[in-house]
């Protein structure tokens, strides 16, 4: 039982990387530019470089496919990192207020010496903002959601050799709620992002119950 639980809160605490929100200046989106890159330094279940890079369905259209890649601070990177592909898009806009979602799923990885844990799930953002052509001020909110993890066991299985080891279903999800702030430098945008976590019952939190983002996008 004791293995279980440490199993259980290692793959929990995996599942909260929830730090994405929108990645672009809406008030600034001309109809010719087609593609984003970003840089995004932060701290969410660890301190964490990422690059992201997204490109335009249409011209006519404020909407992105996007993939992120992410990594926390470390002698070996790829121990733990993430990957988003997501969906970004622009629903609703009047006059300087905008409203946008991006969905994504997310593929984790997780490596320590008591267990290495592949995990896959699925998240929704949105944000509400006012956007200038200069800045913008948005609020947003998200929620993810644990689909499955596969689990291979580590130093545990010489004391435990019939421990499980394999697929596992949805270990939880959290909640997030916090506010993006952006100013427009020519085609580059710098924008920082700061918020709080909730686990999905908002009392099982985060030992990391807050985050932020500060990120460099250019645009084209």
């Amino acid at each position: 039982m004791k293995t279980q639980l440490i199993v259980f809160i290692a793959a929990l605490g995996l599942a909260c990387n929830t730090a994405a929100g929108q990645d672009l200046h809406w008030g600034q989106l001309q109809k010719d530019q087609q593609h984003f890159i970003a840089a995004k330094f932060g701290a969410d279940y660890a301190a964490i470089l990422g690059v992201a890079y997204g490109y335009r369905l249409a011209k006519t259209q404020p909407a992105f496919i996007s993939a992120e890649f992410s990594a926390p601070f470390g002698t070996n990177i790829l121990d733990d990192w993430k990957l988003r592909l997501a969906y970004q898009h622009r629903v609703w806009q009047g006059g300087n207020l905008a409203l946008s979602l991006k969905p994504g799923v997310i593929v984790r990885a997780y490596a320590s010496d008591i267990a290495q844990i592949l995990n896959v799930g699925l998240e929704l953002n949105t944000s509400l903002g006012y956007y200038r052509p200069k800045w913008f001020l948005a609020a947003e909110a998200g929620v993810d959601h644990t689909l499955a993890s596969k689990l291979k066991q580590g130093s545990l299985k010489e004391n435990y050799p019939g421990i499980y080891e394999g697929w596992i279903g949805s270990t939880g999800g959290n909640f997030k709620f916090g506010a993006n702030v952006g100013h427009s430098l020519g085609k580059q945008l710098v924008s920082l992002r700061l918020g709080k976590v909730y686990a999905r019952n908002f009392q099982d939190n985060p030992t990391l119950p807050f985050y932020f983002e500060l990120a460099l996008v250019k645009v084209w």
